[in-house]
């Protein structure tokens, strides 16, 4: 066996290299396949398909989540994305983020999920009883649907998106089909759309970052992952970043009612 694998060195080096990577990037391959599934479920099947259909997505993927606008504004603004719904005043507006320091959170296309600090099963019941409430003090323009990016997940849409007149549909949320804000099961972690306005103030305070396929073409620079709550006060700011994009996306709605 020895004298084979001597012989093998010596007189096809490259193929011996070959196979050998061919093995190295399997196993790599496999670690991430298995770390991809370990996620929970979500949009994209857990299976091989899944994991190769998020690779394929990086062509479109970013990397700057954590920067807080890489683009001029002035040419990707919507309408109200240069206001703020977010409290201004010090006693309620955002401040650091206590510990000053991300969640870990692994580097795939989608998933995105958090693997530290998850929110606890209290939390999360408290996250989905607000979204409730949110929802019924706001019927007029909100519904709780299936979520159309997450599968069997509830989330907060605009009611009767697909009725609504082109005129009408917030272009913002078009490419979400209506839907503005989703908590993920497994951490408690959300992704809402908020204005460009208010994501720079979260970036900027820890609070969260961008979807990697924010601004990529399929979802829209606003689409923004908010960090989960650890604790009652961490709970009151993430309420508070809920009424800025209730507020942002319901904006054109309500003002094209005040003109009529």
């Amino acid at each position: 066996m020895a004298s084979q694998l001597q012989n093998l060195i010596i007189e096809r080096p490259l193929t011996l290299a070959a196979g050998t990577l061919t093995l190295v990037f399997a196993t790599i391959a496999y670690q991430d396949y298995r770390y991809y599934c370990s996620l929970g479920p979500h949009g994209l099947p857990n299976t091989f398909q899944g994991w190769i259909k998020q690779l394929k997505m990086t062509r479109k993927a970013r990397k700057d989540v954590t920067v807080p606008a890489p683009y001029d504004i002035s040419i990707v603004a919507g309408p109200f994305d240069n206001e703020t719904h977010l409290p201004t005043d010090a006693a309620r507006g955002l401040k650091w983020r206590p510990g000053n320091k991300a969640p870990q959170i692994p580097n795939f296309v989608a998933p995105q999920r958090q693997t530290s600090d998850i929110a606890t099963e209290e939390m999360k019941q408290a996250m989905y009883n607000y979204l409730d409430s949110i929802v019924a003090s706001h019927s007029r323009w909100l519904q709780t649907q299936k979520s159309v990016l997450e599968g069997p997940v509830p989330a907060v849409g605009i009611r009767n998106f697909a009725l609504l007149s082109d005129a009408e549909k917030p272009k913002v949320l078009r490419a979400t089909r209506g839907e503005m804000i989703h908590i993920h099961p497994p951490d408690g972690s959300t992704h809402m759309i908020v204005s460009l306005a208010d994501q720079k103030s979260v970036i900027e305070t820890g609070w969260g970052r961008r979807h990697r396929l924010s601004g990529g073409g399929m979802l829209p620079w606003n689409y923004t992952f908010i960090y989960a709550p650890r604790n009652e006060m961490e709970f009151e700011v993430w309420k508070v970043i809920v009424g800025a994009a209730v507020q942002f996306c319901t904006a054109n709605l309500e003002r094209r009612e005040q003109k009529e």
